[in-house]
């Protein structure tokens, strides 16, 4: 199959890996030895005295790790730069079998390769967009939030360390990052006996234990939580699982869990980029405040070349998500997704305040989707909005309901 070159993040050798460049031309047939520059799942780089024209057709022998069998891989040329001692020459893989993806796979995961220095990457990172982030984030370690570590020990302590199943749950679903982090170490390590894919933390405890689990969040990096912006987007994308949990029990859901989760994870692409590369969504954020663009996803595209529900999406495809938690969290085709993005973008609202004037319009959809829920009881499930305003919210709901339904005028 053919690859792509630009979709995938590149990584240099830890120590020098030898290979042979052979193409063909008018002249006959050609060998020139070559040293390995950077390897990706989509191509190469070489540095080597004598190279092929750019788009030709070549043959790379390498042994991806030392000591390893070697593979060879048809390439196209992409680009030669000539320098004075040698030419560096990149390559696209035109055609990889699985056997050799999964080598390659195998070898980037390995101590012979690392991620560029920090002077390259920054540089290549400036061209880089949706694939190649969401490449770069789905291979890095994730963090948790240095809180659930807190809230760990103090558990730990009050109950000399036998701890409730729902008092973890509790823990994974006010931390999007630990979620994740849990619902993947589930999945990894689920077996096909076990059957159902890990959709909740509930679900990933019971895959995984307590133990297990405790020892995973101790041992996992911490996010920095005294970063202004990733602290106001990690709270909105709990409000938003809490927000999703509440509505979608007023329909009698089969499991609310999972739309909470949804609503939990929507964030997760500007989350990691606010822990990986501040520099992107904080550009959109200043693009947003002086009135460079109008609303979020407009200064997103603008600032970084995407919207970070899509950045989102692709991350989760990457990990290999259950397709039930894709679908939810692209907040489409059914009311359970259409309540987990709402969600998400009541929260957005809920965090300007309570008094936002666009939190009428959202209760007003909600009610749409839940037409046996009363008006007072999604306002409820706003836990933000103080007692003595909620009266109000609900009045003006229902008149932004009443808005919806007003058939438009007919101009004669």
């Amino acid at each position: 199959m053919a690859i792509e070159r630009r979709e995938h993040i590149r990584y240099e050798p830890t120590s020098p890996i030898d290979a042979l460049l052979i193409w063909q031309d008018a002249a006959g047939d050609h060998q020139s030895l070559a040293q390995l520059s950077d390897l990706s799942e989509g191509g190469c780089a070489l540095l080597t005295n004598a190279a092929p024209l750019a788009d030709m057709v070549a043959l790379v022998r390498v042994c991806l790790i030392a000591g390893s069998a070697p593979v060879i891989l048809k390439c196209k040329v992409l680009s030669r730069n000539p320098g004075q001692e040698a030419v560096l020459i990149s390559l696209k893989f035109t055609a990889i079998s699985d056997g050799q993806l999964s080598q390659m796979k195998s070898a980037l995961a390995s101590h012979a390769y690392r991620l560029p220095q920090v002077e390259t990457s920054v540089v290549r990172r400036k061209y880089w967009g949706l694939p190649q982030w969401a490449a770069y984030l789905t291979a890095q370690r994730l963090p948790v939030m240095p809180r659930s570590k807190l809230a760990l020990r103090a558990f730990e302590e009050a109950k000399g360390g036998e701890l409730a199943i729902q008092e973890l749950v509790d823990l994974a679903n006010s931390d999007p990052f630990l979620c994740l982090c849990l619902l993947r170490e589930a999945e990894e390590r689920r077996t096909t006996r076990l059957g159902h894919e890990t959709l909740t933390p509930l679900v990933a405890l019971m895959h995984l234990g307590a133990t297990a689990f405790c020892e995973f969040l101790v041992n996992s990096p911490e996010a920095d939580e005294v970063l202004p912006g990733l602290a106001e987007c990690e709270a909105r994308a709990v409000l938003a699982g809490l927000i999703a949990a509440a509505w979608s029990s007023l329909r009698a859901d089969a499991s609310p869990d999972e739309v909470l989760v949804a609503a939990l994870l929507s964030e997760i692409g500007e989350l990691l980029l606010w822990h990986f590369a501040p520099d992107l969504p904080q550009a959109a954020m200043e693009l947003l405040a002086t009135g460079g663009a109008k609303r979020s996803a407009e200064a997103q595209n603008v600032a970084c070349g995407f919207r970070f529900h899509d950045l989102t999406l692709k991350c989760a495809e990457n990990w290999k998500l259950p397709a039930i938690l894709i679908q939810l969290i692209r907040g489409q085709d059914s009311v359970r997704a259409k309540l987990a993005r709402l969600a998400g973008v009541t929260a957005r609202h809920m965090i300007a305040g309570p008094d936002n004037p666009a939190l009428p319009e959202d209760l007003a959809t909600a009610k749409q989707l839940l037409p046996l829920a009363t008006m007072e009881s999604l306002v409820k499930g706003l836990i933000w909005v103080p007692q003595e305003m909620q009266a109000a919210l609900v009045e003006n709901a229902n008149l932004s309901l009443r808005k919806i339904k007003e058939p438009s005028p007919v101009s004669i």
